[in-house]
């Protein structure tokens, strides 16, 4: 599952320790699985010492992360990620963080076809995407059937930056029975959106709205369950928009990004700010940087309005 998944982090080993098995993971899996931290040795099938370096798999798009790598570190790696993937025809470099209102990062292409369309398949769908023109973390799959497994019978679903469309998209594979509106801003992003959504057969219960959310959503005449914001960087200023909107009893999704020697900081200046909201859970996604991790907070929504 974890290789299906584009989980499985092979340039570590798998160890034993009496009845458990640690396997190396590249992110949270859900699952039911137990996570944990443990130094695991180095993988032994590895072919050079480049392959620790971090690196994500798109479809058959590998992108090397590490943005100081040297140019001929990183096509000697780039050589090792083709050996080891056969799917992968085109290995890129990020050469620039997300950034802008597009949330796209820059690259350049170190091995294979120029070309950075590609299909990506995660718990059971599709996604068609342009990986220089649109955001999409294969890290996140976890977190993605995290938040999917949680959602009710008939809940209406607020995803208000949808990107390509996975959290939606899931969400509507998984739960039938809801519907989810999906908020994207960025027009290729939108464009690969509707795409996944046929591609899925997603219609009519993921419902793609073009625009900004702080537009785009007070305009909705409907009341949601359940709210996603996967905007790290910019959530907590679209929270007066998502609570207006959110429903007596509704969760909210909300990431952020946050100083590692800080924990909590965020939640305790929303929950300042914003009286109609409970916290029910927090925990960390992924690093970021060495100073900064990206958590998500889910929270309670207990009145509407503004006090």
């Amino acid at each position: 599952m974890l290789v299906r998944e584009n989980l499985f982090d092979g340039s570590r080993g798998i160890v034993r320790e009496g009845e458990t098995v640690l396997i190396p993971v590249r992110a949270s899996p859900g699952q039911g699985l137990e996570v944990v931290e443990a130094e695991l040795p180095v993988s032994r099938r590895l072919k050079t010492p480049f392959l620790r370096a971090a690196f994500d798999v798109v479809g058959w798009v590998a992108v090397v992360n590490d943005m100081d790598m040297p140019y001929d570190a990183a096509v000697e790696l780039a050589r090792d990620i083709v050996r080891r993937h056969p799917r992968v025809r085109t290995v890129l470099q990020k050469t620039g963080e997300v950034a802008g209102e597009e949330r796209v990062a820059s690259y350049r292409v170190l091995l294979g076809d120029p070309c950075t369309e590609t299909t990506h398949r995660e718990s059971g769908c599709l996604f068609r995407l342009d990986v220089a023109k649109t955001f999409f973390s294969p890290r996140l799959s976890g977190e993605r059937i995290r938040v999917a497994s949680q959602v009710g019978e008939h809940e209406k679903v607020l995803d208000m930056f949808a990107g390509v469309g996975p959290f939606s998209i899931i969400i509507a594979r998984r739960k039938p029975s809801a519907t989810v509106f999906a908020v994207e801003k960025n027009p290729d992003a939108f464009k690969y959106l509707c795409i996944n959504v046929e591609l899925n057969k997603a219609v009519g219960r993921v419902k793609p709205l073009h625009g900004d959310s702080a537009e785009v959503v007070p305009r909705l005449d409907t009341e949601f369950n359940r709210i996603i914001m996967n905007l790290p960087h910019s959530s907590v200023k679209y929270l007066p928009t998502a609570v207006q909107k959110a429903a007596p009893q509704a969760v909210v999704h909300l990431y952020v990004v946050e100083e590692r020697a800080s924990p909590g900081s965020v939640l305790d200046s929303v929950l300042k700010s914003f009286s109609q909201l409970r916290p029910l859970d927090g925990r960390v996604v992924k690093e970021v940087s060495p100073k900064y991790v990206m958590k998500v907070y889910d929270l309670r929504v207990v009145s509407t309005g503004f006090n």
